[in-house]
């Protein structure tokens, strides 16, 4: 086997671990990873040295040991933090995530045995080779994803594998071997003891895949577990000549054809959470969702708040959701980019072009009208026209010396900025200031009625 290249820190780590008389390897994700080509971003190491015998090795060498009692002494080289982890055996996994206790081992095979799935339970190390205990490198030639052992066992031990595998089944576009697909579906409701961070992380991991769409089908039930809200998406129809799929099928496409950012993908998730409980048929059979935007943003609330998302995602979903079904053209994207600003108007248009997309071929071609949304966002910033109060061409000192004071101030820039953005009033200083003028007066005269 040709040898994996690996970065000059890892070498001298595992020769200095080496020459003391311990076994080392790079194992895990970055073999993997290196197996496919990949060039990994991480590597982690594992040792038959205990803790104690790390840090007398590297006695003279910066090291981190907030997870010494686990096993893993960080080491600084060059600044490079690289975790030396000593070969261990679990104990039993009592509360369906962590062991009870997690003891030291000089076994490697030990150490691989008790990983999650064959394709991370590999070891490479120069001196020695590539350590393949359980056929990870032949499901990695066929694209299987398959547990180590019993995959029940491996899911009692630790349901928040069930996710990791689906990400990892989509991330590679493999499939998933028979006996741990079958293992899948019978622990799936095991997730509800993981916590919902865990599950926001798997569950971001897998959305921002380009092969979630047989997996998430296969496999919506697991899904399901984690996130119930989505459930009654799938097999819910559509039927009328928008659209070719059910919900679900029809938010995976939308998830696809979103472009890979968390917040959009997230907010394409949950676009339509809304639809199935508005859904009518009419008498021709037809359906419609009247009001499903407004119901899906009760439900993105819940999901959101439950995953733990921080507040300016939640915010953010929550606009996506509310405005996805808005119809827009190019000269509103003046007035959208004052509303929310650029970064948010694009993921609108984006979530809006992916929406369209996942329709019918015959409503999905229009998907290529947003592409006339994005160039005028994008022409609007290249040709600096004035969407924000920074760009306007009077100051609230200006405003001050027409004789504005106090809230009258603030009240008149932002009266000018809505009349430069959706009356296209040229954003000259002449003419502002004296379009101010006459706004005074008007502002003049509600303040003396009200004190009145």
């Amino acid at each position: 086997m040709k040898p994996f290249f690996l970065p000059p820190q890892v070498q001298h780590t595992l020769k200095t671990l080496e020459d003391a008389g311990f076994e080392s390897y790079v194992v895990g994700g970055c073999v993997r990873d290196m197996l496919m080509g990949i060039v990994p971003h991480d590597y982690d190491i594992t040792t038959s040295a205990e803790p104690a015998e790390v840090k007398r090795v590297f006695a003279s060498n910066r090291l981190i040991l907030t997870g010494e009692k686990h096993g893993t002494v960080t080491l600084l080289q060059d600044g490079t933090p690289l975790e030396i982890t000593t070969f261990r055996c679990d104990g039993d996994y009592l509360d369906g995530r962590h062991p009870s206790s997690v003891s030291f081992t000089r076994s490697l095979e030990e150490d691989l045995s008790r990983r999650d799935l064959t394709i991370n339970a590999m070891a490479y190390s120069p001196t020695a080779g590539l350590k393949d205990l359980h056929g990870g490198q032949e499901d990695l030639k066929n694209g299987i994803i398959r547990c180590i052992g019993e995959a029940k066992d491996r899911y009692d031990e630790d349901a928040l594998r069930l996710l990791r595998t689906l990400r990892f089944a989509v991330r590679f576009g493999f499939a998933i071997e028979e006996k741990t697909a079958r293992a899948l579906h019978e622990k799936r409701n095991d997730l509800q003891r993981i916590s919902r961070e865990r599950i926001y992380t798997e569950m971001t991991g897998i959305l921002m895949s380009d092969h979630l769409l047989p997996v998430c089908i296969d496999f919506a039930d697991v899904l399901f577990a984690a996130v119930p809200e989505l459930a009654p998406m799938k097999d819910c129809p559509q039927q009328c000549i928008f659209h070719s799929y059910d919900v679900w099928e029809h938010t995976l496409r939308t998830v696809l054809a979103c472009p890979k950012e968390p917040v959009v993908r997230w907010a394409a998730l949950l676009h339509d959470i809304g639809k199935p409980a508005t859904r009518r048929r009419d008498e021709n059979g037809a359906d419609h969702f009247y009001g499903h935007a407004e119901a899906g943003v009760r439900l993105a609330d819940k999901v959101t708040q439950d995953l733990r998302m921080s507040k300016a995602f939640q915010d953010e979903i929550r606009m996506l959701v509310r405005r996805h079904d808005e119809v827009f053209n190019p000269d509103d994207m003046l007035a959208l980019l004052s509303e929310i600003g650029p970064e948010k108007a694009r993921h609108l248009v984006l979530l809006h072009i992916a929406d369209q997309a996942a329709h019918s071929p015959l409503f999905a071609s229009k998907a290529n009208r947003g592409l006339k949304l994005l160039e005028a966002i994008d022409r609007i910033e290249s040709d600096g026209e004035c969407w924000q109060l920074s760009q306007l061409a009077v100051t609230g000192s200006d405003l001050k010396s027409i004789g504005l004071t106090g809230p009258a101030v603030g009240d008149t820039l932002h009266y000018l900025l809505d009349a430069v953005v959706r009356c296209h009033v040229p954003n000259d200083h002449d003419l502002l200031l004296e379009a101010a003028k006459a706004h005074k007066e008007r502002w003049v005269d509600a303040f003396q009625a009200k004190e009145r």
